[in-house]
């Protein structure tokens, strides 16, 4: 199984892939610079994805976008995301349950492994 990482910062796509490896998660981490990168590696990718780290201020395709393109697609619909943003404003994080009331979480960057991990533990 993969999990996917988004996000346009590549110092942290590292934090959060080392975090998780750090953690004894032995999944193969897959990335993706934005939304537009991340919807072909969902794409070509679906059936082995178990979880997506998505970040919401990417060029091309941010991360509401990205959620809006793959909520209403059966075959990819359910895979959990975790959104991990900058910012933990209540109308932002209202915005994301709006977009995908299935999301899996919210998580605000800069987080502690404690909060990561608790958060994905239903998923892993």
């Amino acid at each position: 199984m993969k999990l996917l990482i988004v996000d346009d910062s590549l110092m942290d796509r590292r934090l959060l892939s080392k975090t998780l490896q750090k953690s004894g998660i032995q999944h193969e981490i897959v990335e993706a610079v934005d939304g537009q990168a991340a919807l072909k590696v969902v794409s070509e990718n679906y059936k082995d994805i178990k979880l997506i780290f998505l970040d919401w201020q990417m060029p091309n395709l941010n991360g509401i976008d990205f959620m809006k393109a793959i909520v209403n697609v059966p075959e990819v619909a359910n895979i959990p995301i975790i959104m991990v943003s900058a910012s933990g404003s209540d109308e932002n994080k209202k915005l994301a349950y709006d977009t995908n009331p299935k999301l899996a979480g919210y998580l605000v960057k800069p987080f502690n492994p404690e909060s990561l991990l608790n958060l994905i533990k239903p998923y892993i």
